[in-house]
């Protein structure tokens, strides 16, 4: 009976890129009632500026000629105090990176001595802890077919909250960008997350949707408020003791306009849609996942970097 009820999603974040609407990671966890601890690693590639095609042009470049890599080391655990309530923390380690081909610097005049100076750099890192994520899922109803070949399904919702205990590098004349690309955005944020599953048979559908509330930090910065909305399938297949979980969706996100200083940052928000494709394996205590997501729709304000690709892989252990 136990199998026809295998899967929960994990909601786990990867908000500190900086074009990146994503609230969070939802994986697949077969596990689902056991406490674990886990690793994961996110990879994200970007390309262009804010500038627009025109500009580019102007000076002979084009959006290749600009790059940025945002890459996220997560440790994450799972708790469940009583049986119908599961607790999720996370807690990432940011190493952003991002700059311009050689044809950009001259075109811009950057020349190896000005690299040295900060309002002059043509390459930037921003690197350290990031934000913690804390997130609560109540099971709403649980209903499961008495024929194990048959339909059974789960709701689950709850509350989460960013805390700021990221790194903020920033002042006063910090931009209004450049807090996107920060390990940390130094405000207190409010999540709210629903997770609905199917299952028959050996294949089921997966339904979240995700949304964080956007508060001020003390530079005036306010991140827009963002919402996922997500559907996956997936299979099972069985080898003695392990388990394989093909799966492939669609992911919809969506982020409102960032607010600096009372004003609407004009080039930030806006939607993307992802193709997802991924699998997660599990031998006894161990577990490894695997997915690439790939945008297939995009529509931003203003001139943003363009989103190339996603990767994320991971490593878990359940303790009991």
């Amino acid at each position: 009976m136990k199998k026809t009820l295998l899967l929960m999603v994990l909601l786990l974040p990867s908000f500190v890129f900086a074009c990146d609407f994503c609230n969070c990671y939802l994986g697949l966890n077969p596990q689902y009632k056991k406490n674990s601890i886990g690793f994961r690693y996110h990879f994200q590639s970007y390309s262009g500026t804010e500038m627009s095609p025109a500009e580019l042009s102007e000076m002979g470049l084009g959006k290749k000629d600009f790059f940025e890599n945002r890459n996220e080391y997560e440790l994450h655990a799972q708790y469940y105090p009583v049986q119908k309530l599961q607790l999720i923390a996370s807690l990432p380690y940011v190493y952003n990176h991002d700059g311009m081909s050689n044809r950009a610097k001259a075109a811009l005049g950057i020349t190896h001595h000005d690299m040295h100076h900060e309002d002059m750099k043509a390459e930037n890192v921003y690197e350290g802890i990031g934000d913690l994520t804390l997130l609560a899922s109540y099971q709403v109803f649980n209903i499961v077919s008495t024929d194990s070949a048959g339909f059974s399904h789960r709701l689950l919702a709850g509350p989460g909250l960013r805390v700021p205990t990221g790194k903020l590098s920033a002042n006063e004349m910090t931009e209004a960008h450049e807090f996107t690309h920060q390990p940390g955005m130094g405000s207190w944020n409010p999540m709210a997350g629903l997770t609905y599953l199917t299952r028959y048979k050996k294949v089921g559908t997966m339904l979240n949707a995700n949304y964080l509330i956007g508060t001020r930090n003390k530079y005036s910065f306010v991140p827009g408020n963002k919402l996922n909305v997500n559907l996956t399938a997936y299979y099972e297949l069985n080898w003695k003791r392990s388990q394989l979980y093909p799966s492939a969706g669609i992911y919809w996100e969506y982020a409102a306009n960032d607010i600096f200083k009372k004003e609407k940052v004009s080039n930030s928000g806006g939607s993307m849609t992802y193709l997802h494709v991924g699998a997660n394996w599990y031998y006894r205590k161990f577990a490894l996942e695997a997915a690439v997501q790939l945008p297939v729709q995009t529509k931003v304000n203003g001139y943003q970097a363009e989103n190339n690709m996603r990767l994320i892989t991971g490593v878990s252990f359940t303790l009991n």
